[in-house]
C-alpha cells in the first residue's frame, strides 16, 4: 500500500503496456515539447533559461525546451554556471553545442559563481549557525545557480530538471535546483531520461559517466542516496525491489515530504489529505457505467484505484484512464476475488491494501455483495458512487 501512496504522489509516468520503448518515448517527447510550448505562452514568457550543468538531465530538459522555442519563436537560453574549475565543464560545453546545433537561436552565456560563492562563505564567516559542514557547502551552489538564472531570465521561464527518480527521494536542493518556474522532466524516470537524449544525439560521455551532483557531498549520485538507480525506477514503474532498497527508498520519501509541498501555513499543512482508495469490482459492459467511472477516476487522481477481477478490463476502458498505476496492471493492482475480497500475487489481500476511506464503483453482482459487506464490516467508510454501479442482468 505504501508503494501505491508513493506512485500516486509522485505520478511517474509509465503508460506504456500496449507501447514499445521506441514508440513510447516519441510519443513522450511530443507531449512534453507541447507542454512547454503551451506552458511558454500562457505564461505570455519570452523563452526559457536553464542551468545546463554536463549531465543527462539538464542536457535532455535543454533539449525539449530548445525544441519548443524553435516552434513558438522564442528565445533558448543557456547558462553554465561553474564554481570555479569544474572537472567535467567540457561536457557542460558540449551539451550546449549539441542543443545549438539543433537550435541554432539558442543563445549561451558562461557565467562563474565562485565569485558569488566566496563571498557567501565570507559573509557568513562566523555567524552562529553556519556549519561548514560538505550539506551545507554543497546546497550553497545550487540556490546560488539558481538566483543566477533568475536574475537574467528577463521575461523568461526558468526550467527545473528535476523528475520523478529524484521526486521520490527528495534528492535536490529545496530553493535550488528545486526552486525553478516549471519542470518539463517531472513524469519521466531515470532510464527513459537516458533513452529519450539519445534521440537527441546526447554527447557521449554525457551518457556514459556516472550521475553526480558535483557539489563535494558524495563521488556519485548513488553513493550518497544508498540506492540505485536501478532499484528506484523499477519501483516507480510499480515493480518489487530488495527489502533494503524499498526501506531506504520510503524513508527518503517520507523525510523528504516537505520538499514536495508548498511553505506550510495555518490553512495549509503540507497539503495533507486524508487518502481514499477507489475499489472497482467486476468486467462492466454497459458504455454508461463505463464512461461514468473512467470519468470519476480521471477527476479524482489522487485516489488509490484497484481492480477486483476475474476477467480483463475492457480495453477502451483501460485506455481512457489517464491516471492511475497500471503497469502492469494485473499484477499491480488487480485483485483476483477470493472469499470477502481478494488477493493479489505479488502485494497479498485487499484489505491489506486499502484505506479507511474507500468508494466503489462496479458490477453489483455477488462478488460485489460480499465484498461490500465486509468493508462495512471491517468500519471502513464506504461511499457507492451511484453513477458508476450496474446490475446484474
Amino acid at each position: 500500500m505504501k508503494q501505491r501512496q508513493i506512485l500516486n504522489d509522485i505520478s511517474p509516468d509509465f503508460r506504456r503496456d500496449r507501447q514499445g520503448q521506441e514508440e513510447y518515448i516519441a510519443g513522450k517527447k511530443a507531449q512534453t515539447v507541447d507542454f512547454i510550448r503551451r506552458y511558454m505562452n500562457r505564461a505570455n514568457a519570452k523563452g526559457v533559461v536553464l542551468g545546463v550543468s554536463g549531465g543527462v538531465d539538464s542536457f535532455l530538459c535543454a533539449a525539449l525546451c530548445a525544441e519548443a522555442c524553435a516552434a513558438e519563436g522564442k528565445q533558448m537560453y543557456i547558462v553554465l554556471l561553474p564554481n570555479g574549475v569544474q572537472g567535467d565543464f567540457k561536457d557542460a560545453e558540449d551539451s550546449a553545442r549539441q542543443i545549438m546545433r539543433l537550435n541554432p537561436q539558442t543563445i549561451c552565456d558562461t557565467v562563474s559563481i565562485a565569485g558569488g560563492y566566496a563571498g557567501a562563505l565570507s559573509d557568513l564567516k562566523g555567524a552562529q549557525g553556519f556549519s561548514q559542514d560538505a550539506y551545507t557547502l554543497g546546497n550553497l551552489q545550487p540556490r546560488l545557480r539558481m538566483m543566477y538564472q533568475y536574475a537574467l531570465a528577463k521575461g523568461m521561464l526558468v526550467a527545473g530538471t528535476d523528475h520523478a527518480t529524484e521526486a521520490v527521494t527528495g534528492f535536490y536542493t529545496k530553493y535550488g535546483d528545486g526552486g525553478s518556474d516549471f519542470n518539463p522532466l517531472q513524469e519521466l524516470v531515470k532510464d527513459d531520461i537516458y533513452e529519450m537524449s539519445k534521440t537527441y544525439g546526447a554527447p557521449p560521455e554525457v551518457l556514459s559517466k556516472q550521475p553526480a551532483a558535483g557539489l563535494g557531498i558524495s563521488a556519485t549520485d548513488e553513493e550518497e542516496l544508498g540506492i540505485r538507480y536501478a532499484d528506484i525506477c523499477a519501483y516507480l514503474k510499480g515493480n518489487i525491489i530488495p527489502d533494503d532498497a524499498r526501506e531506504k527508498l520510503e524513508a527518503a520519501y517520507d523525510r523528504s515530504m516537505h520538499k514536495r509541498a508548498l511553505a506550510a501555513s495555518l490553512k495549509d499543512e503540507y497539503t495533507h489529505r486524508e487518502p481514499v482508495t477507489h475499489i472497482h469490482i467486476g468486467t462492466v459492459e454497459e458504455e454508461r457505467v463505463l464512461n461514468s467511472t473512467v470519468g470519476y477516476i480521471n477527476a479524482h487522481p489522487e485516489q488509490n484505484v484497484v481492480y477486483v477481477t476475474d476477467g480483463h478490463l475492457k480495453d477502451t476502458f483501460y485506455a481512457d484512464i489517464k491516471k492511475t498505476v497500471n503497469t502492469p496492471i494485473a499484477r499491480y493492482n488487480c485483485f483476483l476475488p477470493e472469499g470477502d475480497g481478494g488477493v493479489n500475487d505479488a502485494y497479498g489481500r485487499l484489505a491489506h491494501n486499502i484505506e479507511r476511506n474507500v468508494v466503489v464503483s462496479g458490477k453489483v453482482d455477488e462478488t460485489f455483495q460480499r465484498i461490500l459487506l465486509h468493508l462495512m464490516n471491517s468500519r471502513c467508510q464506504v461511499t457507492l458512487l451511484k453513477d458508476c454501479l450496474t446490475k446484474v442482468k
